[in-house]
């Protein structure tokens, strides 16, 4: 799994309107796995961009969704990579291809049967003092436990639909992250607790500790000064083409 992507996979948010306002989430992630990195995580949601910042893997991800662009920021490198989301499409595409020949119950062994999905309602529960519902969705090996406050709202335009593109993945993990975000885009609302386990050795509870719906700064969205810039759009397609 591409590091950069690993903010934006956790959160696992529904999808809202265009019209709701700017919500930042102050969270704490605990676990263990590949993908765990223990540490505080802040997420800003804005119309037309998201930002999320994690202490434990010294690793930003800024999304521009009217540009069309991701850039993961390693402060402990200091580097900026930036890739389009149609680098990322074209990639992905290509990577679907080499692992074509995979026997398909290799990848089932990894994920499970990504097209069964089991969703089951938890009744309710509290975070922070706000009302959740509380859900279980299962797909394949990995089981998501979300608590849901519904009178919060993702100011980005289809959110899941743009989360399932930027997380497009090839063979099943490709139809296991499809899945991921058709099921919570039906949520009505925003997880403030997320556990996520049986995906790889995955077992990670992200918590908000703080919710905020004031404006956020302009100076949320700038990359910062004096990092070296790269392509990661033309290096991942490089790096595909000489596996060729």
């Amino acid at each position: 799994m591409r590091p950069h992507l690993l903010s934006a996979f956790v959160i696992i948010l529904s999808a809202a309107t265009i019209f709701a306002a700017d919500l930042s989430i102050t969270s704490r992630v605990t676990g263990k796995g590949a993908l765990a990195k223990d540490g505080t995580q802040v997420q800003y949601f804005g119309p037309t961009r998201m930002r999320v910042n994690h202490t434990g893997s010294k690793t930003d991800t800024l999304v521009d969704y009217g540009q069309e662009v991701i850039y993961n920021i390693d402060h402990g490198k200091k580097v900026v990579t930036k890739m389009t989301f149609n680098d990322m499409q074209e990639s992905m595409r290509a990577m679907e291809e080499q692992m074509a020949g995979m026997p398909e119950m290799v990848t089932r062994m990894m994920f499970g049967d990504v097209a069964e999905v089991k969703v089951e309602q938890l009744g309710a529960d509290t975070v922070m003092g706000r009302p959740c519902k509380k859900v279980r969705i299962t797909l394949g090996k990995m089981v998501q436990e979300l608590s849901v406050d519904p009178s919060l709202q993702v100011p980005v335009k289809d959110y899941a639909k743009a989360m399932s593109m930027l997380n497009r993945m090839p063979g099943q993990a490709g139809l296991l992250f499809k899945r991921v975000y058709q099921e919570t885009a039906k949520l009505k609302g925003v997880p403030l607790r997320t556990h996520v386990t049986g995906l790889m050795g995955m077992d990670i509870t992200t918590e908000a500790t703080a919710v905020s719906t004031a404006p956020i700064p302009e100076s949320t969205w700038v990359l910062p000064a004096g990092y070296t810039q790269k392509d990661g759009g033309k290096e991942m397609k490089d790096a595909l083409k000489g596996k060729r």
